[in-house]
């Protein structure tokens, strides 16, 4: 529109308001260490990368989870966990930042957060649910369950309330885990399908067929290696 600013990286990021971000509970950057400026901005960028995750991880599901699933669907999907796996590279890369903090400059600030933890990261618990973790399968805060702890820490807060709507929500969708065996079940095997008559004896005889030839395909790798291997040795 004529007269209109055109718009600036600043503006397209929200710098102003991302950068206002890490005053901690005083909510002023002035009055922090740089220890903890530091901790505070590893942890918010972490959860920036989660929240990418979460929005890869649900394309990938939403694919998955149609009742027919185009073949040009497949890049996409793969597209999606390619992304996500490199985030999680990162992820570990990071803590290499972390690990500048010294024990003693995080404790000059550690005593004001308690009883928070990084385990309330309800986005971590996102993941883990949308990944389709089982209960039985989730590391435990010392004798709680993981998403009863993030409940009892909720209570009182805005905050907390936004962790509670984002776990449930999660709770009600179907995950990445149970799209793709739905998908796998669905998929044809030698043109049988699930309502196809005589199928799990299809699927039976190509499963057996199919570990045999990986039996003798291991057998033949491993027989090669013994023959490369003996013939350094003659050498």
């Amino acid at each position: 529109m004529p007269g209109t600013t055109p718009p600036a990286y600043w503006d397209y990021l929200r710098l102003d308001r991302l950068l206002d971000l890490q005053g901690g509970l005083e909510d002023d950057e002035t009055l922090l260490s740089a220890d903890e400026t530091h901790f505070i901005i590893v942890h918010q960028a972490f959860e920036l990368w989660f929240k990418l995750i979460l929005k890869e991880l649900r394309l990938a599901r939403d694919h998955l989870v149609q009742p027919k699933v185009p073949e040009a669907a497949m890049p996409h999907v793969v597209h999606h966990l390619r992304r996500v796996n490199e985030i999680f590279k990162l992820l570990v890369v990071q803590f290499r930042v972390v690990e500048t903090l010294t024990p003693q400059g995080f404790l000059d600030f550690r005593d004001k957060l308690a009883p928070a933890s990084g385990f309330q990261s309800y986005q971590q618990r996102e993941i883990e649910i949308l990944l389709g973790t089982n209960m039985e399968e989730r590391t435990r805060y010392g004798s709680v369950e993981a998403l009863r702890h993030l409940r009892q820490s909720a209570p009182g807060t805005e905050g907390g309330k936004t962790a509670v709507s984002a776990i449930d929500q999660a709770l009600q969708e179907t995950s990445l885990r149970n799209a793709l065996h739905a998908w796998l079940y669905r998929t044809p095997i030698r043109g049988s399908q699930p309502d196809t008559p005589g199928d799990e004896a299809v699927v039976a005889q190509f499963l057996e067929e199919y570990l045999v030839q990986w039996q003798e395909g291991s057998d033949r790798q491993l027989a090669r290696l013994i023959e490369v291997g003996a013939g350094s040795k003659d050498a």
